[in-house]
């Protein structure tokens, strides 16, 4: 009680940051004024990409085209005007239903205005084009912005309250933090030891049936991708992979259930059917125990890659090529192919799963996160494990296989390595492994350089994807561009940038840091440990930064995702009567609202956590804010500057 009435405190303090700037600013409303404004059209692009006005402006618009044909969709004022190249008149439709008649015109004449309430609440919104202009028509947009911005006012008022408490907690000494000794303490085991639920968790059937499900989308997947029509905004291999999947991974499984996803995980699938010889039956091997059934080569995975170093280089190239992989459905088809065949092939040479380990794309994403989520899977006594000399649930017996990880749960203490295969729980004899609920973000370690190179490269690369794929900015998506205007010479610009900020860039400024905060402690900590310390308070701000951007992506492919359900391959079939519906975005309005509260969020999350990485130990006041002022002010920079990318 006293813990909610503490947040219900510091929520309402928050607040009152952020309404003060947010009344004062409707105090400097200008008067209205005519503004004629002539929009240049292009692959992929509009000039000016940026429309700044005050409230109650009347914006006279004309249109023009450079190559083909584009549109000018502003669902907010319920405008669609397609523009066509070398024709003066626009054909302007209705969003909201256009089936109406549409009107023919040379000016397109706007009053900045929202009815009611939103007049004063919503300040951004997003003009895109409606007409397919080539693979990458997805990304051309601009931004209309209505002063007085009240979202960025109550914004950056709402992190200034964000940092005074953050100072505040600091001098005040409020509820200690994690500490490995009381690794346990706030977790409620929700796994019963005996009953429905611990045999639906130990029963492999519904395992079996949910990946077995995935493995049927994933075919889905390749097969329209391949096979589907090349509109990868019309193509439902694409949309369920790059849209729904990647939505569902970072915005609920990972924050909610750590490697969950890993669970039901179809790559592994073959593979482990390989090894084991068996989907239900573990069976003793000739060579390997309860690992692999089928021995084949069996090597062991090389020493010096058992780190994230390979896996970073892995995810970096893939992350070089998203823009190619999400505006070419073959490419991505072949890809999602290429992702599925890799575990099962190296099931052949390599023991356990050893692609999961320390090659998948997607465990570089979920592992470091997954020690936020409020899921772990640990041992019910550490006393029972430490007693415990046949180790099952590392080496297996008849009841389960041994762990694919290599894992003892005695020793975990950390939930980046367990992919959560629930193995472990079938074979303790003890019943002794169970499955905690906690609260949000209570690990915050980061072991090795290669953990922190890793979150500090999932972190850049959330910010790089935001400004590619939600910016207004053409020439960006210029650097990117080698489907069609191939942009060879700019792309090779663009990866070096790219590979520079997450390898060099971003890394060395949280290295810079961490050498000012170590130098404040005089010595008490190792520039390696700080180092880590503040990779792991990075954590919550890149998760909720990739939640914005797959909130946005999401919102926007609603109605494409329901035509393309309808007609799969973009033969023109219409299954359940969607495959024609017009184009509606999510809450257009609130996408704005909704980032800027993420943004929030993350950045009170990442302040909250970088101050309780001291928590545990016996340091002054004064020394907790000099370790934590350098990453704290990189932490609040880096909040305003994605505020104004997202509300301005």
């Amino acid at each position: 009680m006293k813990r909610t009435r503490k947040r219900i405190i510091n929520f309402s303090i928050v607040l009152g940051f952020g309404l003060i700037p947010a009344m004062l600013c409707q105090l400097f409303v200008k008067e209205p004024v005519d503004r004629y404004i002539h929009i240049r059209n292009f692959r992929y692009g509009k000039d000016p990409y940026v429309i700044r006005c005050n409230r109650g402006d009347r914006l006279h618009l004309t249109f023009s085209s450079d190559d083909t044909g584009h549109s000018f969709f502003l669902e907010e004022f319920d405008i669609d005007a397609k523009v066509s190249p070398a024709v003066e008149e626009v054909t302007v439709f209705k969003t909201s239903d256009p089936s109406e008649k549409p009107v023919l015109t040379k000016e397109l004449t706007l009053t900045m205005e929202y009815p009611g309430l939103l007049n004063y609440i919503v300040s951004k919104s997003n003009y895109r084009c409606h007409v397919w202009c080539g693979p990458m028509h997805a990304f051309e947009q601009g931004k209309l912005i209505i002063m007085p911005n009240t979202l960025l006012s109550f914004s950056l008022g709402s992190l200034a309250g964000i940092l005074f408490l953050w100072v505040l907690s600091i001098f005040t000494g409020v509820a200690p933090g994690y500490n490995e000794r009381d690794e346990k303490a706030g977790m409620k085991d929700i796994l019963p030891q005996s009953g429905f639920w611990r045999k639906f968790v130990t029963s492999r059937w519904p395992q079996i049936i949910l990946t077995i499900l995935a493995l049927g989308l994933i075919y889905i997947v390749i097969m329209t991708s391949i096979f589907g029509t090349k509109v990868s905004g019309r193509n439902l291999g694409v949309l369920l992979m790059w849209v729904v999947w990647l939505f569902l991974l970072i915005a609920f499984l990972t924050p909610l259930g750590g490697r969950i996803w890993c669970t039901i995980c179809p790559l592994p699938f073959f593979g482990d059917w390989i090894q084991r010889g068996s989907f239900f039956t573990p069976r003793k091997g000739r060579t390997r125990g309860y690992n692999n059934k089928f021995s084949g080569l069996s090597l062991k995975w090389p020493e010096k890659l058992n780190n994230n170093w390979l896996r970073i280089f892995i995810f970096l190239t893939l992350a070089t090529f998203t823009t190619t992989l999400v505006a070419s459905p073959k490419v991505s088809g072949f890809t999602v192919l290429a992702l599925l065949l890799a575990p099962t092939l190296m099931a052949f040479i390599f023991e356990l799963r050893a692609f999961c380990r320390y090659i998948c794309p997607v465990t570089a994403f979920v592992g470091p996160f997954s020690g936020m989520s409020t899921v772990a899977l640990r041992n019910r006594s550490q006393p029972v494990c430490d007693k415990c000399k046949a180790h099952y649930c590392q080496k297996g017996n008849a009841k389960g296989w041994a762990c694919p990880y290599g894992l003892n749960v005695g020793e975990i203490k950390e939930s980046a390595d367990c992919g959560l295969c629930l193995e472990c729980i079938r074979s303790c004899t003890f019943n002794n492994v169970t499955v905690f609920t906690r609260p949000f973000g209570s690990e915050r370690s980061v072991r090795r350089w290669s953990d922190g190179w890793l979150t500090i490269g999932i972190f850049a690369i959330a910010i790089i994807y935001s400004i590619l794929y939600l910016g207004p900015w053409p020439v960006v998506r210029d650097y990117v561009n080698i489907l069609d205007k191939q942009n060879w010479d700019l792309f090779g610009i663009y990866a070096l940038i790219l590979w520079s900020i997450v390898l060099v860039v971003l890394p060395g400024i949280v290295y810079l840091l961490a050498l000012i905060g170590s130098g404040s402690s005089r010595g008490a900590f190792s520039v390696r440990e700080v180092f880590l310390s503040y990779a792991g308070a990075l954590l919550p701000m890149g998760l909720f930064i990739w939640i914005a951007f797959v909130t946005q992506m999401l919102f926007v492919n609603i109605t494409f995702i329901m035509q393309s359900l309808s007609d799969p391959f973009g033969w023109g079939w219409d299954f359940f009567g969607t495959a024609n519906i017009p184009w509606h975005q999510f809450l257009p309005k609130y996408i704005p609202w909704i980032q800027a509260v993420l943004i929030l969020t993350g950045c009170y999350l990442s302040l909250r956590n970088l101050r309780q990485n001291w928590d545990s130990l016996p340091l002054k006041k004064q020394q907790v804010l000099k370790l934590s002022l350098p990453l704290g002010v990189f932490i609040t920079a880096t909040g305003v500057a994605l505020l104004f990318f997202f509300t301005n």
